[in-house]
């Protein structure tokens, strides 16, 4: 048992409980707001990605030795940590070479020739930016992004958008990659079938637009099961059963979705679900004595939604270009 994916289960659990306790519904990745997507190094502004966008709110972190260069920096305010903040953990993944006992060389795959590695875990402490403040007026660090602001009445207009580029997305994505999908009026199932088949329910039957497109890109992250070799040398019953039950590929599909929709900025108009408790008590359960679980369904999830995303880009070059062929003819 890895004692460093035990303290990310731990962190996520913690999580549960503390939204079962407010009454508030539990995400695996916090949805997309008119802030930040998602969770961003202050440093680099990379994104962070695998597990870690399950641990951190969609914010920018830095440690503390780095707010400690910023203070040496000319001219820069003198900060410090807020009183009362708390560190949030940082998942780092890296691999190590196996080495002979004996000699202490590096060994080598007798059938590939390739050096032998092993992969390990380890984790550091950030604080949100927010958390770093200005000891002679308590102002938070300032961002190193440009905020866009929405308005209430502009909301609708965003979420039209955003599902219109989603729908785009799913028609492409499925005629790319030979799959069906069933739209049914009052169906009360979502599924994927192993035979590239997907089954889901009209939009009308969900009480809100959020809960629809997760629901569809839940069933799509399924797919990349079968395109990614999730499902390698497993029976069609087999398969089946992994996307029934509250099993390692339901949970990759679950944290699939709501990276998507944070990628895709769809604005979550969704209330607090009415099994919002049931969910949680299921997933605590499973996690609990899995802790390495989360941590490879996560990195999994960050690769199905990395795939899907590949062909929104794929998909938006295309349509730029055929628009600018239109403007073209027209000039």
């Amino acid at each position: 048992m890895s004692s460093v994916a035990k303290i990310i289960t731990d962190t996520i659990l913690a999580k549960m409980q503390e939204a079962e306790k407010s009454g508030t519904s539990f995400r695996w990745v916090k949805p997309w707001n008119s802030g930040l997507d998602r969770a961003y190094s202050y440093d680099t502004q990379i994104p962070y990605s695998g597990v870690n966008r399950l641990l951190l709110d969609n914010d920018e972190y830095l440690t503390f030795n780095k707010m400690q260069e910023i203070n040496q920096q000319k001219g820069s305010p003198d900060y410090q940590i807020r009183k009362g903040a708390k560190s949030n953990i940082v998942c780092y993944y890296n691999t190590t070479p196996v080495r002979d006992e004996q000699t202490g060389e590096p060994m080598i795959d007798e059938f590939t020739g390739k050096e032998l590695r092993r992969g390990f875990l380890k984790y550091y402490r950030v604080f949100s930016k927010t958390d770093i403040v200005r000891k002679d007026n308590g102002e938070s660090l300032p961002s190193k992004f440009h905020f866009e602001h929405f308005s209430h009445e502009e909301a609708t207009e965003q979420m039209k958008q955003a599902l219109d580029r989603f729908n785009r997305l799913v028609n492409y994505y499925c005629q790319k990659h030979g799959i069906e999908v069933q739209v049914c009026l009052d169906g009360t199932q979502a599924y994927f079938s192993h035979n590239m088949k997907i089954k889901i329910p009209d939009i009308s039957n969900f009480d809100s637009i959020y809960n629809w497109v997760h629901t569809v890109a839940h069933e799509i992250a399924h797919s990349t099961g079968m395109l990614l070799g999730r499902f390698n040398d497993q029976e069609p019953k087999a398969i089946e059963d992994a996307m029934k039950s509250y099993s390692k590929e339901e949970l990759i599909a679950e944290i699939t979705a709501e990276m998507l929709c944070a990628e895709l900025h769809i604005p979550d108009d969704s209330e607090t679900p009415e099994n919002a408790v049931a969910y949680i008590h299921s997933w605590s359960s499973y996690l609990k004595d899995r802790p390495n679980e989360i941590v490879s369904a996560a990195a999994k999830a960050e690769s199905a939604c990395e795939m899907i995303m590949e062909c929104l880009r794929e998909m938006e070059l295309e349509e730029q270009k055929v628009l600018n062929e239109h403007t073209e003819e027209e000039r």
